[in-house]
């Protein structure tokens, strides 16, 4: 089917119009309703591509167990159902949540929206398996979370760097400039070479005397958070210490691709191969946006982190041994349970190797591209800024669920209550 548009004829003085083929033809959705093949691909762009594609993986996995047990995917209470073997197989309710919010969405799509009754049975489901989760002597309840990195171990990760080579420098204002900042993944990989200004500003001093300090102004033009892109502005001052400075790094940075011939405009953090080619003349696979071709993607900021805390020995690097023993242990999991005679049985195996996993990964610490943003939001609460003062900064707004999350939920000890009773030691 093509759509039409209607265009006057020049000169014609009778409502005369053609008919113009689109070289693309128009998209019939589930339910039957035409949409052009542009509207369609603008409202598919529109949602982030993790999103996206988690959102498939979610559908997938339910279009795979409906058939495995034979329910029709828009038949009632096969959400409800699905959500319960989620559980019985081992996965934590906040995964389980996330697959209802996105089955819930698509089934609403699909003109075949859950009911009321069977959206409060599915909230229910979803809550006894935090309860079982709580109640679970063998693992720590709740989801597994990044770690925050404070300004110690950030110097620790920073000196982990070889500052003499162009990668070094590069990972030094990675790490630096998103910690600053208390970026997400996503943030300095998609900053473009003129989001970053450096400037001078004047800061009263403790006598009212203003003084010229050193300053970086960062524009993030998309985020998770602004997914209008009206912008966002993030503003840092040069802290005292050198070794710590974003802006110092930054233009160590910048004298890299000066002297490459590529302080030209395009993404400010460019790849780096194995052989030192800098930008889109790195070998290796490019991002999927052509104009970002030279550039980095989240996947490296977060790469650069984990590497950098390896090397700072604040994580573990697992050795090819307990690799392979994970890997072993997961095999003869899925092995078991598709012997098992019964669906009950199957479910319990895979949650008793899950459980297991669980456990393993949340007694080790984890540093990944989220540990800079929390770590910078304790830091500056640790350090009596107001949250309003730190929300603003982090992009948050105040009362939201998502930085309450980021902030420590433990008394300080010297603010401890017990402490007052005379009995400490």
């Amino acid at each position: 089917m093509t759509s039409t548009e209607l265009v006057p004829v020049p000169g014609a003085t009778t409502a005369v119009v053609r008919r113009r083929r689109r070289a693309e033809p128009d998209i019939v959705s589930a339910v039957g309703e035409r949409i052009s093949a542009s509207a369609a691909r603008k409202l598919t762009h529109a949602v982030p591509r993790s999103s996206r594609n988690a959102r498939a993986s979610r559908w997938r996995s339910y279009a795979l167990w409906c058939a495995t047990y034979d329910w029709a995917e828009d038949e009632p209470n096969a959400v409800l159902s699905y959500l319960s073997d989620l559980g019985d197989r081992g996965h934590p309710a906040n995964s389980i949540e996330a697959h209802f919010s996105t089955l819930r969405a698509m089934r609403a799509i699909q003109d075949a929206p859950l009911s009321d009754k069977e959206i409060k049975a599915c909230q229910l489901v979803i809550r006894h398996r935090a309860g079982e989760e709580a109640d679970d002597p063998l693992v720590e309840p709740g989801p597994l979370q990044a770690d925050a990195v404070d300004l110690d171990e950030l110097r620790l990760m920073v000196r982990a760097l070889d500052r003499t080579t162009a990668r070094g420098k590069r990972d030094a204002a990675v790490l630096l400039i998103a910690w600053w900042m208390a970026a997400r993944a996503s943030e300095p990989a998609r900053l473009n070479l003129h989001d970053a200004k450096i400037t001078t500003v004047q800061i009263e001093d403790e006598n009212g005397r203003k003084r010229p300090h050193q300053a970086l102004i960062i524009k993030i033009r998309r985020s998770k958070a602004d997914q209008a892109a009206r912008g966002q502005e993030v503003r840092i001052l040069a802290p005292a210490d050198q070794e710590l400075c974003p802006i110092h790094a930054l233009r160590a940075w910048l004298d890299v691709l000066a002297d490459d011939g590529q302080l030209t405009p395009g993404p400010l953090l460019r790849r780096i191969d194995r052989h030192g080619n800098i930008g889109a003349k790195a070998a290796g696979r490019p991002p999927r946006d052509d104009r970002r071709r030279g550039g980095i993607t989240a996947d490296t900021v977060n790469d650069i982190i984990k590497a950098a805390a390896r090397a700072a020995q604040l994580t573990p690097a697992p050795s090819p041994e307990e690799r392979a023993a994970a890997a072993r242990a997961q095999q003869e999991a899925f092995a078991a349970a598709d012997a098992a005679p019964t669906a009950e049985e199957a479910n319990a195996i895979l949650k008793t190797w899950r459980t297991a996993r669980r456990a393993a990964r949340a007694a080790l610490r984890r540093i990944t591209g989220h540990s800079f943003r929390r770590g910078w939001i304790q830091q500056a609460l640790a350090a009596g800024n107001p949250p309003e003062t730190v929300a603003l900064h982090s992009r948050h707004a105040l009362r939201s669920t998502a930085f309450d999350a980021y902030r420590r939920k433990k008394v300080p000890w010297n603010q401890n209550p017990t402490r007052f009773l005379d009995l400490a030691a």
